[in-house]
């Protein structure tokens, strides 16, 4: 059976030459062998036909009979590695940590280990009892979050 990081260790430099990064590779009974990668500026189907290609050239499926599947990770899979979050700044995500705390808001700062979430609520006034909107920050280290998605609204601003 063909390992993961073995995968990993094939595709990386090549992947880097192509401008992608590796989100992640898992394989299941049978060889089946999923392998997802991202860009900044996203994936193409081209992109992922050359990577799929070059995974093939590098394992022999006369020893290794395996079934490979190269794509990006979807919209709504979660955020894994700190370019994923670089590259969805000014987004509204979903992020769970670890103790449980549910947060949504909008990405305003990420780095190797943090994250910046821009916080809305409506809070009262206390001199005129209005309703004011108020803007929080809240900041997690990456390894700290459970799971990070990006929100989807179909709601149509005006």
């Amino acid at each position: 059976m063909i390992q993961g990081e073995s995968i990993r260790k094939c595709i990386q430099e090549e992947l880097s030459q192509r401008g992608l990064f590796l989100v992640d590779v898992t394989v299941r009974p049978g060889n089946r062998i999923t392998v997802f990668v991202d860009s900044m500026q996203g994936v193409t189907l081209e992109e992922c036909i050359s990577v799929s290609r070059f995974i093939e050239s590098k394992f022999d499926r006369e020893a290794e009979d395996f079934e490979l599947e190269v794509s990006s990770p979807g919209l709504d899979s979660p955020l894994k590695l700190p370019q994923q979050y670089q590259k969805n700044m000014g987004r509204i995500l979903e992020v769970i940590t670890f103790d449980g705390m549910k947060t949504t808001g909008k990405l305003v700062e990420a780095g190797e280990e943090l994250i910046r979430l821009e916080l809305e609520t409506m809070e009262k006034d206390s001199k005129t009892r209005k309703k004011v909107k108020v803007i929080k920050t809240w900041e997690r280290k990456i390894d700290e979050i459970k799971s990070a998605r990006v929100a989807i609204s179909l709601k149509n601003k005006k």
